[in-house]
């Protein structure tokens, strides 16, 4: 009886065993069902899911135009599929030299989005997972791209120098257009700056943020009652202005950090904000004046700035892109058929 008992354990055991080899042999061969590779890039791979999402998120903007017309569906598939190995190099070229993306950084990349969509957070995550597509690979993507902004900023945008030259051979274009088009009516363009003067205080180990609140308050009051706001600052700020009586001069809207301008336009001239913090430290700001100044020269020269910039840009990733492309490793295996 313990025999049997024994051989139909042993069964059972070579039964299980053999079911486990058969369930090892096979998920491979499901994997490459669901998905399979299509790319080698060096010590990466694309998927052939990747692929697809890519060509389809394509087809569906391309619906959505006017004149959304693709190329046929062979050569649209290659043309993606490039882009996705040039992709893929820079990522893993980025990886390498130590690019890391925080997930703050993907939090407000995808809030600024959202924003520009006029849309709140949660619905442009509820929009997204309505298409069908997954919020977590969106994140994914954005940090992909992050890293890649970063390479280029460092590998090739601080690296491009726009000459004077260049700016002045732009201008003289700029102004034949605006002689072709508009007749070469007079432009103005009027900026509102704002002149401040600020105190800086930055928490530490022996000034916290409630002491450095509190301290800040005792100034303030200070200043209301008509106290000397420089001789202050000299003695408070934490600021590189501090000598100069926490003089900012004139700002034009967008010169400082969002906390700040928020703080600043409220004040009118001559009133001194309460205590506030910004990625700095806390701050009290007080507004001097306020003035409308014509800029057109300045606003002008760094347009032009800006399309040489840009122009020099575009041939330089254009270029860097496709040595790391000869550079690389790729071994295309698409389907001959496909």
């Amino acid at each position: 009886m313990k025999q049997c008992h024994d051989r139909t354990r042993n069964q059972g055991s070579a039964i299980w065993i053999f079911g486990m080899l058969l369930l090892a042999w096979s998920l491979p061969l499901m994997a490459a069902e669901l998905d399979r590779v299509v790319a080698v890039v060096n010590d990466g791979v694309v998927l052939r899911s990747e692929l697809d999402n890519q060509i389809r998120e394509i087809r569906a903007r391309a619906a959505g135009q006017a004149n959304g017309r693709l190329p046929p569906d062979d050569v649209l598939e290659r043309q993606v599929l490039e882009q996705l190995i040039q992709k893929e190099i820079q990522i893993q070229l980025a990886t390498r030299t130590g690019i890391k993306v925080s997930d703050d950084a993907v939090n407000q990349a995808i809030a600024g989005i959202a924003r520009r969509n006029n849309m709140r957070l949660e619905d442009f995550i509820a929009a997204v997972e309505a298409q069908g597509l997954s919020y977590q690979a969106l994140r994914e993507d954005i940090r992909d791209d992050i890293s890649i902004d970063q390479l280029r900023q460092r590998e090739i945008a601080r690296k491009i120098v726009v000459t004077d030259r260049e700016i002045a051979n732009q201008l003289e274009t700029l102004e034949g257009l605006d002689d072709t088009e508009n007749g070469a009516e007079d432009k103005k363009m009027m900026v509102s700056e704002t002149r401040a003067r600020h105190i800086l205080m930055r928490p530490s180990v022996v000034m916290d943020e409630a002491k450095i609140r509190t301290t800040l308050a005792d100034v303030r009051s200070q200043l209301v009652a008509g106290a000397d706001f420089a001789e202050l600052a000299k003695q408070y700020s934490e600021d590189p202005t501090a000598d100069q009586g926490g003089e900012l001069g004139w700002l034009p809207r967008g010169a400082t950090v969002p906390e700040f301008q928020q703080v600043m336009d409220a004040l009118e001239p001559g009133q001194v904000s309460e205590p506030f913090r910004s990625r700095f430290g806390w701050h009290l700001v007080q507004v001097l004046e306020r003035r409308q100044r014509d800029a057109t020269d300045e606003a002008l020269r760094e347009q032009a700035r800006q399309l040489v910039f840009q122009r020099k840009l575009e041939e330089a990733t254009a270029a860097w892109v496709r040595r790391l492309r000869e550079e690389a490793y790729v071994e295309i295996r698409l389907d001959p058929a496909s």
